[in-house]
């Protein structure tokens, strides 16, 4: 009888992510759920009180995962290069077993209490950046508006978001992220040098 309970959880919680996935946390629908998961409408609410509780209990596991490992990593004595290598792992990490709840994360839960998930990450990585990063310039007036910093780390985290959602192959999304890091962030300071003699 345990089985059987658990057998139709699970079938729920397949079910809705792919709902989710799909519609996002505002248009997916329970009906839809109970359907695509071959059993009634009522017993839906039999494990899950609601659709908030639902989808909670899908992507609060990857969620607090995640920002468990950000955390510990930003405590670490390491150089910001290699929090950003830690973190794009971690990201890794989780995708390989998880990549629909964090996709949902990243795009799907506006409405939800997690739809400022991607802005969190912003703001991580921007505390990265404005206090690690710029501490290593030698000549601080060369960032001319430190909102730059908050800039660079929206368009990283959007750029990770357009990686994850658009490939599959997990050491391509690897070197492609490796690039994205390369790309935005590797001779950050002799970059904002050069670029001070311009304005």
């Amino acid at each position: 009888m345990q089985y059987l309970k658990e057998e139709i959880k699970n079938r729920i919680l397949l079910a809705a992510l792919d709902e989710f996935k799909e519609k996002g946390y505002l248009s997916a629908s329970i009906r839809n759920i109970a359907s695509n998961a071959d059993i009634a409408l009522g017993t839906v609410y039999k494990y899950f009180k609601n659709k908030e509780d639902l989808f909670n209990s899908i992507v609060e596991p990857v969620y607090n995962d995640l920002f468990a490992a950000i955390n510990k990593i930003i405590m670490t004595e390491v150089n910001p290069d290699d929090k950003l290598i830690e973190i794009k792992n971690k990201i890794l990490d989780i995708f390989k077993g998880h990549s629909k709840d964090l996709l949902i994360l990243f795009g799907k839960s506006k409405g939800s209490k997690y739809e400022y998930f991607k802005d969190e990450l912003v703001d991580v990585l921007h505390k990265i950046l404005q206090k690690e990063t710029f501490s290593r310039f030698e000549d601080k007036s060369v960032v001319k508006e430190p909102f730059i910093f908050y800039v660079l780390s929206a368009n990283f985290i959007e750029g990770i978001y357009t990686i994850l959602k658009t490939q599959e192959n997990g050491e391509k999304i690897g070197m492609l992220i490796d690039q994205l890091i390369f790309l935005s962030f590797h001779s950050i300071e002799r970059r904002f040098e050069e670029m001070s003699h311009i304005y």
